[in-house]
């Protein structure tokens, strides 16, 4: 049984409060242990919580702080659209990147795969 819109719906409030908190194992608690996770779109997928706990630490060697701010999430069947804005700052300096997650869900509503389509040159000033 597909896991209800509201489950899906928790599971999305769960990782953009998790990544306001800098907490990688409740982000890792969202994904399926088998789970696939393209970041961004282009790059190689990281496979199961070692993979995206390796995007996580290298997403935060790269940056300050890193704050998702959903902008609007739309659920059809197991899956959702989320976009995001992305507040990075980065050695002083403030940006924000728009985002577009795709995110596959089990039944339990736990992330089994996804991916973010962003563009780094798209980037604008905070």
């Amino acid at each position: 049984m597909t896991a209800s819109p509201e489950a899906m719906q928790q599971t999305i409030d769960s990782y953009i409060a998790a990544y306001r908190a800098n907490d990688k194992a409740a982000v890792l608690s969202l994904y399926t242990e088998d789970c696939e996770w393209i970041d961004p779109v282009g790059t190689p997928t990281n496979h199961g919580h070692a993979g995206v706990s390796e995007f996580w630490d290298n997403a935060r060697a790269m940056a300050d702080s890193i704050v998702l701010e959903p902008v609007r999430s739309t659920i059809c069947g197991n899956e959702a659209a989320v976009a995001i804005e992305i507040h990075i700052t980065l050695g002083g300096s403030q940006f924000i990147m728009d985002a577009i997650d795709i995110f596959v869900f089990n039944d339990d509503a736990k992330i089994a795969s996804g991916k973010a389509y962003w563009d780094m040159s798209a980037a604008r000033p905070a």
